[in-house]
């Protein structure tokens, strides 16, 4: 899945859970030698996009869509 830095994705978490995110770092090893990102939590259930305080990290193999781009 093609990202960058400042896009918001949605990922599924290995308990299911789908989160959207705003990407702060995309890194090559994010963990265990894995492509991934570091991103804060999106509540798009406001209409304003808040961005909560809550840091995330997950592997590129988790992302379902990017919901918006930089």
């Amino acid at each position: 899945m093609k990202y960058k830095v400042g896009d918001i994705i949605e990922y599924r978490t290995f308990g299911g859970e789908l989160r959207k995110v705003k990407v702060e770092i995309k890194e090559e090893d994010v963990k265990n030698g894995r492509p991934g990102f570091d991103g804060t939590i999106i509540d798009m259930a406001n209409k304003d996009n808040k961005i909560l305080q809550d840091s995330v990290w997950g592997y590129d193999s988790q992302i379902t869509r990017v919901i918006k781009s930089s």
